[in-house]
Order: C-alpha cells, then structure tokens, then sequence
C-alpha cells in the first residue's frame, strides 16, 4: 500500500512539472512572437526571430502590423541589432501601429507602457541612418573653377541614383563642411530678395542653380539660407529665389560679428580650398571632395549623402480646420542612434512666406527633424542619440500630449534639439503637457545659427529639466508665441494664425500693454511651462542678441527656476535671462547666474514678471543698463525679492529703466514695484547702492534690503551655499545647491 501511495505521488509531481514546463514554453514562444529582430546581415524573407533576423525597419514594421491583423494585441518590441540601418524614405507609423485605447500607468509615473517599442539590442548600438553611400570617386584632374591649393587633392562622383538634390554630406566622423568663400557686409541696403554685394563676390557659377547665400538680413538674431536666382556681375546685384526673413543689408554697428561679415556664399569650386571641403552640382550630377577620411588609393572612403531631412514620422490624424486630431499613441524609441538626415531647404517662396514661426526660427509644420511626431500622445524616446545630422533631433507638432524626451543626447546638428510646435494663434490647444528631462543637448545649430536647444512654441504645461546645453549658436532654451492675431499673412506666422477662431475685435487692437496681452493670452498657448534645474553655458557663440533661457509673447504662469548659467563668455549675448517683447506674468526664481559676459543685463523684463531669490555674481563686464532691466513698459505690481547682486569692480547699475528710442510715455520705473529684501555688494566701493537704497526707501521701498558680502561658501568650487554670519541668512535668502542643476548621472 505505501508503494501505491508513493507512485500516486510520483505521478503527481510529474503532472505539475509538465503542466509548469508548458506553461513555461508557451509563455517562451509568447514573448518571442512579440519580439522582431532586425540585423544589416538579415533577410526580409525571414521569420524575423533572433537567430533568423530580417534586414530592414520596414520589413520588421509590416510584421508586427501582419501580427496585428492575426490578433495579437500584446505589446510589441523591434530590436535594432549593430550597425548602420538604412532607410532611403521616410518611415510613416500610423494610429493603427500604437494602441487604440488608454494607455495604463505602470508602477513608475514617469513611464508608460509602450505598445510598439524600437530598442537596441542588449549591450549593442544601432543606428538610424538617410545616408546613401556614394562611389566611384576619380581624381578630379582639373577644373578652372577650383583654386590652386586643391589642385591634385579633390575628388569626383556621380550623385548616386535616386537622389536629385541634397545640402549635407558625411563621412565616418561627421558632417562634412560644404565650401564656403570668404565672407563680405552688403555694401548697400536691398530689399528681401535683392542683395548688393562687393565686386567678385557673386558670379554665374557653372552650378548657379545650387549656390546658397547664407546671410544675415539686417538683423541680429538670425540667418538665413537662400537659393540664388541671378547675378548681375557688373552691378554686383543678385536675387535670391526665396525672399530674406528681412531686407538684406548690413547689421546694426553693435551686432557681434565673430570674422566681420554677415554674408557668405557657398556650393562653388571656387571656395573648395580645405580638407573635408564638398560642392555639389546636381546640373552635371556630379559631387566634389577633398577628403580626409581616406582608402589605401587616398580615393574618399565612406561618404553618405542624405535621401531624406526625416527618418521617422509618427502620424496621427490632423483634423487641421477642425477641434479636435486623433493622435498616435504608445510609440516608444530607445537606446537608438538617428543621423545623417538631411537640412531642409527653403526652395520656394509659396512654402515659406507666412509659415515661420518667431523671426523665421523654424518652419511651422515641416519635415525638419529626423524623428517627427505629428499627432502623438504617451510616446517617449529613451537613451536615444541624435547627432551628426543636418536638421533638427526631434520635434513634435502640432497635437502632442504626454509625450517624453529623457536621457537622451543631440549633438551636432544643424538645427534645433527638440521642438514642442503647436497650432497657430487661435482656441485650439493641444500641444502640452510634455516632458524634456535629463538631456545632454550640444553642438547645435552648425548650420542655422539661430537654431535653439529646446523651443515650446505655442506648447504648454511641460517640464523642461535637468538639461545640460551648451555650444549654441543662439539661444539655449525658447519660450514663445510672439505671433499677434493681425499678423499679416506673408509676415513670419501669418499663415499660421486661426482667423476663424479669434473675434475681429481682438484683431483690431494688438498694442503691446499688460492689459491687452491679457486679452490675447488664451490664444497663446506657451503657458504655465516649468524650466528648472538646466544648465545653459557657451550659449549665443554665432550670432548675437540671444540668451540661455527667452520667453517672449507667450501665455501666462511659466516658470524659470533653479537654473545654472553660467561662462557664457561670447560677447554677444544681453541678458542671460530675458522675458522680452509682450511678456508678463512669468516667474524667475532661484537661478544662479555666474561668470557671464552679459553686455546689457544680467535679467530683463519687458513686461509685469516677478523676479525672485536668483544671484548675480562675478560678471564678466558692468552692463549697459542694468544687472536687472527693466525694459520698454510699464512694470506695475512686478516682484523684486531676495535677490543677490555681486557687481563687476567697476560697478554699473543694479536696476535699469529702459526706454525705447524715443519713447516719453508709458516708461517703465522701479517705484512701480515691489522691491525688498534684496542684497547688494561691490567689493571695491561700499558706497555703491547708496543712491538707489536712498531713492527706494524714501518711497517705502527698500526698507529691509542690505549691502554687504553674502559670504559664499566657494562659489569658484561651485557652492553657492552661505558661511555662517551671512546677511543673506538674515534677509531669508534660500542658498542655491547647483549640483541639483543639469544633469542627474544615472
């Protein structure tokens, strides 16, 4: 009997471990039918599993939508493994390639769970890539256009087929220059398609149709690249087949110009006088270089030219007249390279005019990213990297809710970091609510010099934080509308405007005051935007009167706190911090600002923004006007509290009133805002701040505001923290801790 026990026993175990090891498999084969793997050295005819890989991404992209059609729901996941993956087009995921119902939140609030995932398999490094290789290079023998130094060294190819037009070029390093002649300043003012020029400097080049003049139209903020429609030699006069931002001319005398000049022209033989210099000529189909990067026979060795400005596109769908898009949802991105996109060019006047958002900066709803999400919510990109590439890293237009950028670095571009685009002025707000956390964002706008780090135009709500930007060359970070809704419809943004949805009373009475701003705020949807704990250095390095962190003609409640700016040496840059034109209600709380060359100030204020508890220390120069500006409006009700100002020795005002050029009304003033508990010290003239305390406290403003040493503990070490006895103790200043600042190390 006990050995009948025993087998019934036995037989019990044996059932429970079949049953487990079932289960065990099924689940097994369940993860790995969710799991599509993608290798260089795969075949699209295989199962697309991790030992019979597939070759391309949109190989992989029909499986899971083939998966999807056999039922299955589970969440999905495509493994890029090593190497480079070609996409000769853009790749277009759809509603139907993310989750059609609610995402559900897992343990951790800042993730989502993604229900079609692109990674990078374990421990490998994948790569994204537009560029097709070019071959076939000879030894250019001679060309009467090439100047003397490259004779014997440059090389020639034909565009490879498929590919008509491009304007950048790589090899295994990077983004190759394209030629550019020396520089020159217009020698008259022309208009925004005519530009004068100095005897020489334009001619009738053999590859006319693919010459750029990049110039700077007059204006200190700005580039522009614009594609040449005739030359007249013997008038030195051109015209450009795109129309300027501005008229083109030459920049205001304080403009900061690094070699002199504000016009280049590039794309000719003529310029191709360096190494890793290239010029294209899509009339003969032929490509030059003069390489660096070298095989055996000194032939150039692994060129790519870009197919496309746009890797990938998440693509809901716009109802553009309409209240209401329906947006991709689930679309997750990590561990991945994207590079070698191409810049988007302006090539025609019907694509550009009325279509730029602020000054130009960026086109409104275009293909200049090279991972674009258009109508997407709950999306995010992880670990991700974005360099060497002619556009812009990410950009989300239009509708985009919930969506996240963490961990990730852009580097190298031609263009912006990240952009949070939304819909023009009008009711329809549907750009907010996202997160850019934890970036490492540098080296960019190479190529547009007025590209930004990270711009939320007409976008709000998101959190802007932890980013570390620098080597810019323009602003680090953008928030802003300053599209006013009588915009005229050729002016920068005037197509974007939605007429239809703002009253012909509003549009009648755009004047710039605190009271009509408050009008028109609804329709600008840069609002309640958190900008903390980034940190912005090297900023403004190309072009002139930008700033590490600008709000301008945006909505209400943005904050800019605990941010670390600092050896911002360029001098070119006015204020670190600037809420400018038709700004208002903006927070500035808690921002350390150190050792920057600020010609104008270290903060200003074009509006009622309240300025709290931020430090000021160790400027490179006395400003202009004042280390805090108050510019060009009335300021009534702005806060001034807390506030620490370390003055350069040769002093320079603490508080600026500025006017416009000619303005006698209307002016902003100090007595009208609330000022106290602020600390001032010179370390060379006590007497420093004895006029201004004089004038402020005779007016009951002042009373509790002090001079003296705030002791900091080793700000030349970073601790911006307090030694015991300091008068910013007494007064309740918070210490700043920069090293909560930029970024968080995993």
């Amino acid at each position: 009997m006990k050995t009948f026990y025993n087998y019934l026993k036995f037989r019990s175990i044996v059932s429970v471990f079949v049953v487990v090891l079932f289960t065990v498999s099924g689940c097994n084969n369940q993860q790995h039918k969710n799991e599509i793997y993608v290798s260089i050295t795969g075949d699209d005819s295989a199962e697309g599993s991790v030992s019979k890989p597939l070759a391309t991404i949109p190989a992989a992209v029909e499986k899971v939508r083939d998966l999807r059609q056999l039922g299955n729901t589970e969440p999905m996941t495509i493994y890029l493994r090593e190497g480079r993956h070609y996409l000769k087009k853009t790749l277009v995921l759809g509603i139907d390639d993310g989750i059609t119902t609610s995402l559900d939140k897992v343990a951790d609030e800042e993730s989502t769970k993604a229900y079609l995932t692109f990674a990078a398999y374990p421990n490998e490094e994948p790569i994204i890539s537009a560029g097709k290789p070019v071959n076939g290079w000879q030894l250019l023998q001679s060309h009467s256009e090439l100047p003397e130094v490259a004779m014997g060294k440059v090389w020639v190819a034909d565009i490879p087929e498929g590919l008509d037009k491009f304007y950048t070029l790589y090899d295994k390093k990077g983004r190759l220059n394209r030629a550019r002649a020396a520089g020159f300043i217009p020698t008259k003012m022309g208009d925004k398609r005519t530009v004068y020029f100095p005897k020489g400097k334009i001619k009738n080049w053999e590859n006319f149709a693919d010459v750029e003049l990049n110039i700077r139209p007059s204006r200190a903020w700005m580039i522009n690249m614009l594609p040449l429609e005739s030359v007249d030699e013997e008038n030195m006069m051109a015209t450009t087949k795109v129309s300027s931002t501005y008229a083109m001319g030459e920049l205001a005398h304080w403009v900061h110009k690094k070699d002199g000049n504000s016009a280049w022209i590039e794309n000719t033989l003529e310029a191709l006088d360096k190494p890793g210099e290239w010029v294209v000529n899509s009339k003969t189909r032929k490509i030059y270089l003069w390489p660096v990067n070298k095989a055996e026979d000194g032939s150039p060795k692994g060129i790519l030219a870009p197919t496309t400005s746009e890797l990938i596109r998440v693509a809901g769908h716009i109802d553009y007249e309409g209240s209401e898009d329906k947006p991709v949802k689930g679309i997750s991105f990590s561990g991945i390279t994207f590079s070698h996109a191409d810049r988007r060019a302006w090539t025609s006047n019907e694509d550009q005019l009325g279509w730029g958002m602020q000054h130009d900066w960026d086109m409104f709803d275009r293909p200049t990213a090279a991972l674009r999400f258009r109508g997407a919510e709950d999306c995010e990109i992880i670990n991700c990297k974005f360099v060497n590439s002619g556009g812009s890293g990410v950009r989300f237009d239009l509708h985009a809710q919930k969506n996240k950028v963490k961990n990730c670095e852009f580097a190298h571009l031609g263009e912006a970091g990240i952009l949070l685009a939304g819909y023009g002025p009008g009711t329809k707000d549907v750009n907010h609510h996202n997160k850019i956390i934890n970036n490492h964002i540098h080296h960019f706008s190479e190529i547009t010099w007025h590209s930004p780090g990270i711009w939320a135009w007409q976008s709000g709500y998101n959190r802007i934080a932890n980013n570390y930007i620098h080597h810019s060359g323009y602003a680090g970070i953008l928030i802003t509308n300053r599209v006013e809704p009588d915009r005229r419809i050729n002016g920068e943004g005037g197509r974007t405007v939605r007429h239809h949805e703002i009253p012909d009373e509003v549009k009648k009475n755009t004047k710039e005051t605190y009271e009509n701003w408050k009008v028109r705020e609804k329709y600008n949807h840069s609002r309640h935007n958190i900008i903390e704990y980034n940190e912005i250095t090297n900023a403004v390095q190309l072009l002139s009167d930008g700033n590490c962190i600008y709000v301008s003609g945006a909505g209400t409640g943005n904050i800019v706190r605990y941010n670390y700016l600092h050896d911002n040496l360029e001098h070119s840059m006015p204020a670190p911090i600037r809420c400018d034109d038709d700004q208002h209600e903006t927070l500035i709380l808690g921002n350390v600002l150190y050792n920057n060359y600020a010609f104008s100030a270290g903060i200003a204020s074009k509006g009622v923004n309240d300025i709290i508890n931020n430090v000021i220390v160790a400027p490179r120069v006395a400003p202009r006007f004042g280390y805090i500006s108050f510019e060009w409006v009335p300021v009534t009700g702005s806060k001034v509290y807390h506030n620490i100002i370390v003055s350069h020795p040769t002093g320079g005002n603490a508080y600026a009133e500025r006017p416009k050029k000619d303005q006698v009304t209307n002016l902003p003033n100090l007595s009208q805002t609330e000022m106290d508990g602020n600390l001032y010290f010179n370390p060379v003239n006590s007497n420093w701040m004895d006029a201004h305390l004089a004038r402020m406290q005779a007016i009951n403003k002042e009373k509790k505001s002090l001079f003296g040493d705030p002791m900091f503990i080793d700000i030349e070490n970073g601790n911006f923290g307090f030694k015991e006895g300091s008068p910013a103790l007494k007064l309740g200043i918070e210490p700043l801790d920069i090293s909560k600042m930029g970024i968080i190390k995993k």
